[in-house]
């Protein structure tokens, strides 16, 4: 019986040597998270950033299918406003008065919110695809989306479109301060 009572206190931890083993575990669970944070950021970028691309891509393309034009903005009362670009971003059909959604229009999919952290901007209240798939009017122009836009240290993401429709993503410092 001796010889099973040594036999189990060989093999125990302290109470100290745990504590010590959770410690040293908290500091590096720590050190993890504090550098995992810009690459959630940095993903959540690169998501939205996508969404708006697909759905100008979408909008490009649904303009030419139905041979009508097509409107991707943000809405306040129905109508397009520039300030609103962070917020739900609609597209629709726009038959009558361009950058307004009426009863002759027809909302084809929404794009939601960007993160309550994050700006994106465009320097036209809206874009709109006429039925060749360029945009109309002076509609071309930069979507600039900035992570955590209040700190402005970390890069952005642009998302250019051509005065022939098309569009392209490239990185930006335009965020930073």
């Amino acid at each position: 019986m001796k010889n099973l009572n040594k036999l189990l206190n060989c093999f125990g931890t302290s109470l100290i040597e745990m504590m010590t083993t959770l410690a040293l575990l908290a500091i590096i669970c720590h050190l993890a998270l504090f550098h995992f944070q810009p690459l959630l950021v940095k993903n959540r970028l690169d998501n939205h950033t996508a969404k708006v691309n697909r759905a100008l891509g979408l909008s490009r393309l649904n303009a030419i299918a139905y041979n009508s034009n097509i409107t991707l903005c943000g809405l306040a009362n129905n109508k397009c406003d520039q300030q609103l670009w962070h917020k739900e971003i609609t597209v629709f059909t726009d038959s009558n008065d361009i950058g307004v959604l009426d009863g002759t229009d027809t909302a084809l999919f929404t794009i939601e919110s960007t993160h309550q952290q994050d700006m994106l901007t465009y320097p036209r209240r809206s874009v709109t695809f006429r039925n060749d798939g360029t945009p109309m009017g002076f509609n071309n122009g930069t979507f600039i989306f900035c992570p955590e836009y209040k700190k402005a240290n970390l890069d952005g993401l642009a998302i250019s479109v051509s005065y022939t429709g098309r569009i392209r993503t490239k990185d930006t410092k335009k965020c930073q301060k």
